[in-house]
């Protein structure tokens, strides 16, 4: 009976009419910016997505409001957050003092993984994001963090010998892909960890999402292609997850949607 209903709703969700009146009706709630969370249209790069991304919401998250969103996560660990804390604690356990993170907002994943991780002494936790996100987040820390053990960096070149490069849901939105922004430095971070990666089994496209204070340029990239570039660099996989709990639905285009996301830990073998 449940699946009888279902494919009727298809059905109906597919007849020219009905399937034209939810296309407008949803283009309506994206350009006013009520589509939080949702994507829109595939595009061959950057400036295509730029280019199509409404004109009623400013583009990415370097503006006031960017530093202001997810403070509701600086207290809470989720699900897909714990195969990146077991891996931070074991490379703080095989020495790592170090930790570069790349798109860390105000600092956020610093905060949080308190919760499941002893931090040890000397630990370095460095943030790297715009400038209005990471101003943000330098004065968020002179109350929240007494110990002084997080910074912030104007540029990625800091990463330069880092012990850990850690990213959690920022490759998406970067004009490069991480190994074009690795293979820039002298010294390769010795690990890498990566979390809520959208990934596609057979290709690579940029969308637009909406964050609702703003529209970003969203890239998915070719699982393959992603795992090929980190080894050409000489990392190995020591281990890699799915994170079930978030999914990319570009509005009315199944084959460019997806139902989980991906994280994954290298080692530098070289």
């Amino acid at each position: 009976m449940a699946g009888r209903v279902q494919r009727l709703v298809e059905q109906v969700n597919q007849m020219p009419g009905w399937r034209h009146w939810r296309m407008a009706r949803f283009e309506k709630a994206f350009q006013a910016g009520q589509a939080v969370g949702c994507f829109r249209g595939h595009y061959a790069d950057y400036e295509q997505a730029a280019a199509a991304t409404p004109r009623s919401r400013p583009l990415g998250y370097d503006h006031d409001d960017g530093g202001r969103m997810y403070r509701d996560r600086l207290d809470s660990l989720y699900p897909g957050d714990y195969p990146m804390a077991v891996w931070l604690g074991r490379a703080m356990a095989d020495g790592a003092r170090d930790i570069f993170d790349l798109g860390g907002h105000i600092g956020l994943s610093y905060y949080t993984y308190q919760k499941a991780l002893v931090y040890p002494p000397g630990l370095r936790w460095r943030v790297h994001d715009v400038p209005s996100v990471m101003a943000a987040g330098k004065v968020e820390a002179e109350s929240r963090d007494r110990s002084g053990r997080l910074g912030f960096e104007d540029e990625f070149a800091a990463a330069d010998g880092a012990d850990v490069l850690f990213t959690a849901g920022c490759l998406q939105y970067l004009r490069e892909t991480l190994p074009e922004k690795l293979a820039a430095l002298r010294r390769l971070p010795r690990w890498v960890l990566v979390n809520l990666l959208p990934l596609h089994r057979e290709a690579s496209y940029w969308t637009v999402q909406s964050i609702g204070t703003a529209f970003c340029p969203y890239r998915i990239q070719r699982d393959s292609e992603f795992f090929d570039g980190l080894a050409s660099l000489g990392y190995q996989v020591e281990d890699r997850w799915e994170n079930l709990e978030k999914k990319c639905w570009v509005a009315f285009d199944p084959a460019h949607s997806l139902d989980r996301y991906h994280g994954a830990a290298f080692r530098l073998t070289r």
